[in-house]
C-alpha cells in the first residue's frame, strides 16, 4: 500500500503494524524492544484514541523497565488526548497501581492526580 490510511476508520499501514509491534512486546514482557519500537512510530497523524493506546503500551513498557518519570509522562500525555479513555482502561489503572507501589511513600504529585482522576486507590 505504501503509506498509512483510513478508510472507513479503520486505521491501518505501516504505522499501526508498528504500533502492534509494540503492543506485543510488551504482552511479550520484552520492554527494550517494545521501547526501542516506539521510537520510530510518529502516531500524529492517527486518531487520539489510537494514539492515547499507544501511549498506554509505551507506559506499560516504561513501568516494565521501573522508568516511573517516563512511564507516568506518557499516561499525562494520553490522558490529555482522552480522558476518558485512561482513566476507565484497566491496563491503565494496572500500570497506575504499579508505578504508586514503586514510588510509595513519595508518590509524584503528578501521578496522585492521575490516580485520582482515574479513581485508583
Amino acid at each position: 500500500m505504501g503509506g498509512d490510511r483510513n478508510d472507513f476508520d479503520t486505521e491501518f499501514g505501516p504505522t499501526n503494524v508498528e504500533i502492534h509491534a509494540v503492543s506485543t512486546a510488551v504482552e511479550l514482557g520484552d520492554a527494550s524492544l517494545a521501547l526501542e519500537v516506539a521510537q520510530r512510530v510518529d502516531a500524529s497523524e492517527l486518531s487520539s484514541e489510537r494514539q492515547a493506546r499507544f501511549l498506554l503500551d509505551v507506559a506499560r513498557a516504561h513501568a516494565q523497565r521501573r522508568h516511573v518519570g517516563e512511564a507516568t509522562a506518557a499516561l499525562l500525555e494520553a490522558e490529555a488526548l482522552t480522558p476518558e479513555q485512561i482513566h476507565d482502561h484497566h491496563l491503565a489503572r494496572e500500570v497506575i497501581r504499579d508505578l504508586i507501589q514503586l514510588t510509595e511513600p513519595r508518590v509524584p504529585e503528578s501521578l496522585r492526580g492521575l490516580a485520582e482522576r482515574s479513581a485508583v486507590g
